[in-house]
């Protein structure tokens, strides 16, 4: 319901677009008729296009230079200054000319050594410079017969004509000489004044640029109200695609809104599809990994993590609008892995790209980019001994960027989208694990998980429980810990989770610590004690130890699967002894009397414990071991248990008890083989 109710909140149907998921060339589903009036929009490749062309056209835009005129006047200036001086020779002046970069004949430097004609020649070319400059000396490289020249922030087209050539410009000061005896001196500076001041005006030249790309149409032509823009079972084609982008388009600008009744009737919609997926998958849970996996915590977790990754999606895509590859989508299925299995956090993170998708309207290839790159860190977590967060962090990177180079590769995609792409995923996975390592600590003690985490640190020999069970009651101890590497080595035969079955062997029978003189391995003279008490009595304090066990279970805040394992251990069977006891000495009594509370076994790991504890219980009493006897141990106390029907509630099957068999013996050998008697004369070999 909560998730339905985010997509009314964030529906993408709240404005009428025609979505449709058509490419050029493909064959048309449906017919697409224009619900109202509309532009056609080129392309932005074609429009893109279009600009460059019309920008390409566009002539350079020219200015005359004052800087240049008022260079080439200061040029003038500093050649005859150094005319002044007195008893200058001609080699003289050369040589200062020379110093400054100027290179004048001897026959210019003997004209104007002369005062009167210096002047006179002065005065001339600064007359004539200035009118040439003035009016603009074009480049020699320019090719048009026309020139757009910016005067006075106008631009103005001239035909080359109006403007003079270098040619033409020192052709027209040299037309102008007053004197002919002065044209060597004339030639030779304006050679060295004259320059090109008709130079480009660069941003003018951009400005221009951009109007001609403005002015070009961004639209083709107009669709009309009922025309039919895409004909069903016809192949698209660019045109028809173009039209249908263009609609898209308006629709959104429009953004018209669905009547509140469609928008209810999409939620509910919604709603049924998302509790088809969580259904399907608690029951897919339940079939293949067992009830105990579809608890009351479990489900709340499953249901938390996944609102909370649906609240994330719609923050991100639709609030903010931020690229749906920063979704932290890993967050909440790596939460689910810990918290369950690494099988289950595998099925859950397809079914959540699916959700994810949904909320991205469909876009799947986003979640599933995610999704493949969480399964590395899946990986990561299955592989690794405890739980930490650093290999989950680089398995996730890893993965995600062969899934990235794929999709770079098949959609010919550029090197800068590929690594586009590559930062926002690596910022998804940085912010799944930074929420990780905040939010999973808080999960597993709220909801009691039994997280690899939280079951290593309850085989540590100094958590509360298991010291205050070493200090009180050490033979139940000791016979716990044995029962624990039973347990855990047939948990790995059949592929039961093998950190539960030890931790829950190390905790099965810690409800002796509240009356552990009645129990034999911990007071060998607690026979006494029972021959002084009536058989149902005893039994009513032997069985007792389950409730006290699952007080102190709840108590010191274990699992519950924990929990249950200290419930099932022992399942509804008989104490045996104290029954037989009462039969034999003819006592009136309720069979209820003599049973345990139960339930019976529902996970592999409760029957492998139930089996362990037998088994080792039994072997611990006998006075010689051998492998034959050991043998007969395990066939008599599994067959008694299928006998009484303990183990019908659970998913073991008869492979698995003969796994299971296998697997214990060499370890019960090996606990209980008795030593070699060596020669008193060599005690140390």
């Amino acid at each position: 319901m909560f998730i339905a109710l985010l997509y009314y909140v964030s529906s993408p149907y709240r404005s009428t677009n025609i979505q449709a998921n058509i490419k050029l060339g493909s064959i048309a589903e449906k017919d697409i008729i224009a619900p109202f009036e509309f532009y056609i929009h080129k392309s932005p490749e074609i429009l893109a296009a279009e600009q460059e062309e019309a920008a390409s056209k566009v002539l350079p835009i020219y200015q005359v230079s004052e800087n240049l005129r008022f260079n080439a006047q200061k040029n003038l200036d500093f050649i005859f200054e150094q005319f002044i001086g007195d008893d200058l020779t001609t080699m003289d002046v050369r040589k200062i000319l020379r110093r400054r970069g100027y290179d004048l004949s001897p026959e210019a430097v003997t004209i104007l050594i002369n005062p009167e004609n210096r002047q006179t020649i002065y005065q001339y070319l600064t007359e004539q410079i200035s009118k040439v400059l003035q009016i603009g000396i074009y480049p020699t490289t320019y090719k048009n017969h026309k020139i757009k020249v910016k005067k006075n922030n106008r631009i103005v087209e001239y035909n080359l004509s109006r403007l003079y050539s270098m040619q033409e410009a020192k052709s027209k000061i040299i037309s102008g000489n007053p004197d002919p005896s002065y044209l060597p001196a004339i030639m030779e500076i304006s050679n060295i004044i004259l320059i090109e001041n008709v130079v480009p005006d660069n941003e003018f030249t951009r400005l221009e640029k951009q109007k001609a790309r403005e002015e070009v149409p961004v639209t083709l032509g107009k669709v009309l109200k009922n025309e039919r823009i895409i004909s069903k079972n016809k192949r698209v084609t660019a045109n028809e695609l173009l039209k249908l982008n263009s609609l898209i388009r308006a629709q959104n600008e429009m953004k018209t809104s669905r009547s509140k009744n469609e928008l209810l009737t999409t939620a509910f919609g919604v709603f049924l599809f998302t509790l088809f997926l969580l259904g399907f998958f608690f029951f897919i849970i339940a079939e293949f990994f067992g009830k105990n996996n579809v608890t009351l915590p479990q489900i709340i977790l499953v249901m938390v993590s996944t609102s909370l990754a649906i609240v994330i999606t719609v923050l991100i895509h639709s609030v903010f609008t931020l690229p749906a590859l920063l979704i932290p989508f890993s967050l909440a299925v790596f939460i689910v892995t810990l918290a369950m299995r690494t099988g289950i956090g595998i099925i859950y993170n397809f079914f959540l790209m699916v959700l994810v998708a949904l909320f991205l309207n469909w876009d799947f290839l986003t979640p599933m980019m995610l999704a493949f790159a969480t399964l590395g860190g899946i990986f990561a977590i299955h592989r690794s001994p405890r739980q930490v967060y650093y290999p989950v962090a680089l398995y996730s990177a890893a993965t995600y960027f062969v899934i990235n180079l794929c999709i770079t590769i098949i959609f010919f995609d550029s090197l800068s989208t590929m690594s586009t792409r590559l930062i926002y995923g690596l910022v998804s996975v940085t912010i799944s694990i930074s929420g990780l390592m905040l939010l999973m600590p808080i999960a597993e003690r709220k909801l009691k998980l039994p997280t690899k985490q939280i079951l290593l640190e309850l085989l540590n020999f100094d958590s509360p429980l298991l010291k205050r069970m070493s200090q009180t009651t050490p033979g139940t101890y000791h016979h716990s810990l044995i029962v624990g590497n039973l347990a855990e080595s047939a948990a790995e035969a059949i592929g039961a989770d093998h950190l539960l079955a030890r931790v829950g062997s190390y905790y099965h029978d810690i409800g002796k610590i509240t009356a552990p003189q009645f129990f034999i391995e911990n007071n060998p003279n607690s026979a006494d004690i029972h021959d002084k008490m009536l058989p149902h009595e005893s039994a009513s304090v032997i069985r007792n130890h389950i409730r006290e066990g699952i007080a102190l279970a709840r108590e010191y805040s274990l699992p519950e699967s924990i929990t249950d394992i200290i419930a099932q251990h022992h399942g509804t069977s008989f104490i045996r002894y104290f029954y037989n006891k009462a039969i034999i000495n003819k006592i009136q009594f309720d069979d209820a009397d003599f049973q345990y509370f139960g339930p019976k076994p529902q996970t592999r790991e409760a029957v492998i414990v139930m089996i362990a504890d037998i088994v080792e219980s039994t072997t611990k009493s006998l006075d010689s071991i051998t492998e034959e006897t050991v043998h007969s141990i395990l066939d008599v106390s599994i067959e008694r248990l299928i006998s009484e029907h303990q183990l019908d509630e659970s998913p073991i099957t008869l492979a698995d008890l003969s796994k299971i068999k296998q697997a214990m013996l060499p370890i019960i050998m090996g606990i209980y083989r008795k030593r070699l008697e060596y020669p008193e004369e060599n005690p140390l070999q």
